[in-house]
């Protein structure tokens, strides 16, 4: 079934961040390439800024740390972050696992955090 044709069944509740960091880890171990997973529904640049009051401090803190994680994760060629526009001002962000296999401490450890990209 193509990405496309589980879209519908992959709608998230607006402004719900339905996975931690731990959590993200763990789909990416035992996703399958083409796998997908919603992370968030809403305007991620606009709803992590602190001023924007659609999310507690605790949900905007994992939502910037998921998002963080999933870019580095697509840097290092493990997943494609794709977003799909659901309606005004709201899209749809997905991780999209790309091909290979992977065991958990390999995960982990091609995981490089953001805190140690930028200190790179």
């Amino acid at each position: 079934m193509f990405l496309k044709d589980r879209l519908h069944s992959m709608l998230i509740d607006p402004f719900s961040v339905p996975l931690d960091e731990n959590h993200l880890v763990d789909w990416l171990v035992d996703a399958n390439a083409g796998d997908a997973v919603a992370y968030y529904r809403g305007h991620l640049a606009h709803d992590r800024c602190m001023s924007t009051p659609v999310l507690t401090s605790d949900e905007r803190r994992r939502l910037i740390a998921v998002a963080n994680r999933i870019m580095a994760a697509s840097d290092q060629g493990l997943v494609t972050p794709l977003q799909r526009r659901v309606g005004p001002h709201e899209w749809l962000y997905l991780a999209v696992r790309s091909s290979g296999r992977l065991q958990a401490a390999s995960v982990r450890s091609k995981l490089i955090s953001p805190a140690a990209l930028l200190a790179a």
